[in-house]
């Protein structure tokens, strides 16, 4: 008789999480739903954002619950912003997908789970639609609607910079 169960957990074990993640203090991050890193990553930084004094607000609907759909998704000091949450790849990197130009929002931030640190870069609209944030790769074949932009640990600041970057990015022209 065929042991279904046995067979899939020998092929599942092949496809597991990278050995770094093993004893990471943010291994969990590897078992949300990738649904739900976005989640962790607006909770997170909703959290961040009042231990460190900074105004933070999401939108919300008529009714007065978290909106899912919207052209931002946290508004920081009054900048609306896009968040993008990513877990490290193998390679050392983070792929912060589904970055798009036609939303209306003023920056882009970006948070970056490593096994166990924590990274984030903030650019703004137009340093992301001309380049200088970095190269944007497009998601959809023929399609110019979805992008994702790649950096490494060396590209984004540790999370300890929150605070005093993000206050001085706010302050900027956008």
């Amino acid at each position: 008789m065929c042991n279904y169960t046995e067979i899939f957990q020998e092929v599942l074990a092949r496809y597991g999480n990278h050995v770094k993640w093993d004893d990471g203090a943010f291994h969990k991050i590897k078992v949300v739903s990738n649904t739900n890193v976005g989640s962790v990553g607006q909770d997170f930084i909703e959290r961040l954002c009042g231990e460190l004094g900074l105004q933070c607000e999401f939108p919300t609907t008529k009714k007065g619950k978290r909106a899912t759909h919207s052209p931002w998704d946290v508004k920081i000091e009054g900048l609306e912003m896009e968040l993008k949450t990513a877990s490290e790849d193998v390679n050392g990197s983070f792929q912060f997908n589904h970055l798009r130009y036609h939303r209306t929002y003023d920056a882009v931030l970006c948070l970056g789970v490593a096994p166990d640190a924590l990274y984030f870069g903030c650019w703004s609209k137009a340093e992301i639609a001309t380049g200088k944030a970095g190269r944007l790769v497009t998601m959809e074949k023929a399609a110019n609607a979805s992008y994702k932009l790649t950096k490494t640990a060396a590209h984004l600041h540790p999370i300890a910079e929150f605070g005093e970057i993000i206050r001085a990015f706010v302050v900027l022209p956008h």
